[in-house]
């Protein structure tokens, strides 16, 4: 059986529901053409924008990147089968780097939280318009390199080794200005 794409997984579940795009796109805030284009697996949603839509389907983050849910207590997750991914806005933004992350959970119903490995290029400069909030809450821990956090209008350097636990509800976004990547756990439990 053909594994499917994050987008076509997306499409099924709107379609399963009985939603338009239009409907879908205004509850999960993006616009219509950027949903067609996260359905057509030309674009990635950002972190924001997945937990909007889990919350809304009822569903797990993680489910939207696997086909079938997983039935044990516990999971592993080889390297090899993780997904990278990369949240490019808009193909007119297809040549700047912003960040990729890969899930580091399976799916299930039964789990809260969900964990990602996000890698953040060098040289990017502050991105005031992507201060994001949702619901839930986000432990970081930098694994290499350092990244600049903006929480509620103050920036913070975060460090290798550094750990950050946020409300998400508060205005945060992250970015990295120095000479070398970063990487950095990121764990969400979104209510």
């Amino acid at each position: 059986m053909k594994s499917l794409g994050m987008g076509e997984r997306i499409r099924k579940l709107r379609e399963a529901r009985g939603l338009s795009v239009e409907a879908l796109a205004k509850v999960i805030g993006v616009s219509e053409s950027e949903l067609i284009r996260i359905e057509a697996n030309k674009d990635f949603p950002k972190i924001a924008v997945l937990i909007g839509l889990a919350k809304f389907m009822k569903i797990n983050v993680a489910d939207i990147f696997r086909d079938a849910a997983v039935g044990k207590s516990y999971e592993i997750v080889r390297k090899t089968e993780r997904l990278r991914l990369s949240p490019l806005l808009s193909p007119l933004e297809a040549k700047r780097l912003d960040y990729s992350y890969e899930p580091l959970t399976l799916s299930g119903s039964n789990k809260h939280l969900d964990a990602y490995l996000i890698e953040i290029p060098p040289f990017q400069g502050p991105k005031p318009d992507e201060n994001l909030t949702h619901a839930g809450e986000e432990f970081i821990y930098i694994l290499e390199g350092k990244v600049i956090g903006e929480l509620e209008g103050e920036r913070h350097e975060l460090s290798e080794g550094d750990s950050l636990f946020l409300k998400s509800m508060i205005s945060h976004s992250f970015y990295n200005p120095f000479e070398q990547k970063a990487r950095a756990i990121s764990v969400i439990y979104p209510y």
